[in-house]
């Protein structure tokens, strides 16, 4: 179902939210030494239980960094843009290469990239949802990670206007959340298939290095009136179908109108006019009891406000 003509609102209000936030942990500035001496037992402390494919990864710079919350050294790959961008960001000497062509990150550059690891590995939880450890992240692997977020927003239907005022992140990425949000899914907005490629993502998303990712730096705002558009419109569909055919949710006389904005936005947003169309329709039992509506449709449904995810 296609709902022409939809207005938006509340993007800028919401673009500088928090979705995602790097963990935090204390720099380990190494001296030249320290780093000496680390190259030549790394491989024999780096942790083994992130599997990486690295004949078939398209991450080729490998790099060693350590994990906070295990206290274990990490090997992973990241992409000729994201290196460079880290070695524009941060000190010269937090970057050690070896003869073989890895490097040793260090000192503030070590904690940037281990710190959206531990986002992503642990809050997101990559980690524990990579039930079978082979490093790739199946559909229902990614289903119990909390790589979700959204706009909260809210529609109203006299004026075809979605408002959006608020955020919320770190949401089951499950076939519920997919299914509403199946064009920036497709896109590759929430989720990756496997750790590595996520952290390159997020390195690349966060643009300014602050290990913050916001809602801007992810969602453009054409994409999110793309996505909030599909969501409404589904949305639509599904309570079509729940309420019965009895109910045309594309009519555009008053008192549909009126119906349509109190069954999606509540009976406080209905102004006196509606209010009274809906209780001559019969469709509101008395004015001294605007909470009951058709009969078709259950009390619960009928005096929420449903909250559009983008």
């Amino acid at each position: 179902m296609k709902i022409k003509n939809i207005y938006h609102a509340g993007y800028n209000d919401i673009a500088s939210n928090t979705i995602f936030s790097a963990t935090k942990q204390a720099n380990n500035n190494r001296s030249a030494s320290e780093l000496k001496e680390l190259d030549k037992k790394i491989d024999s402390i780096t942790n083994t239980k992130i599997k990486v494919n690295y004949d078939e990864s398209l991450f080729k710079n490998k790099v060693y960094f350590k994990d906070a919350n295990s206290g274990e050294f990490i090997k992973i790959g990241l992409s000729d843009e994201n290196l460079a961008k880290l070695k524009s960001t941060f000190d010269a000497d937090d970057f050690y290469s070896r003869d073989n062509g890895s490097v040793i990150l260090s000192g503030k550059a070590e904690n940037f990239v281990a710190g959206w690891f531990g986002d992503i590995a642990y809050q997101r939880g990559y980690l524990n949802a990579d039930s079978d450890g082979n490093g790739a992240m199946s559909s229902d692997e990614l289903a119990n990670t909390n790589s979700g977020f959204m706009a909260n927003s809210s529609f109203n239907v006299c004026e075809n206007l979605i408002t959006s005022n608020s955020t919320s992140s770190y949401l089951k990425y499950d076939k519920e959340f997919r299914a509403l949000h199946e064009g920036m899914s497709a896109k590759g907005k929430y989720a990756s298939d496997s750790i590595e490629a996520e952290l390159n993502k997020t390195l690349s998303n966060d643009k300014n290095s602050d290990g913050i990712l916001e809602y801007q730096e992810i969602i453009l705002e054409s994409e999110h009136n793309s996505d909030t558009e599909e969501v409404i419109e589904k949305t639509f569909s599904r309570k079509k179908a729940d309420w019965g055919e009895e109910v045309n949710l594309l009519e555009e006389s008053p008192e549909q109108k009126a119906l349509k904005q109190l069954l999606i936005s509540g009976e406080s947003s209905l102004s006196a006019k509606q209010k009274a169309l809906l209780a001559k329709a019969g469709l509101l039992k008395d004015d001294s009891n605007l909470g009951s509506v058709i009969q078709n449709i259950s009390a619960n449904i009928a005096n929420s406000k449903i909250d559009l995810k983008a």
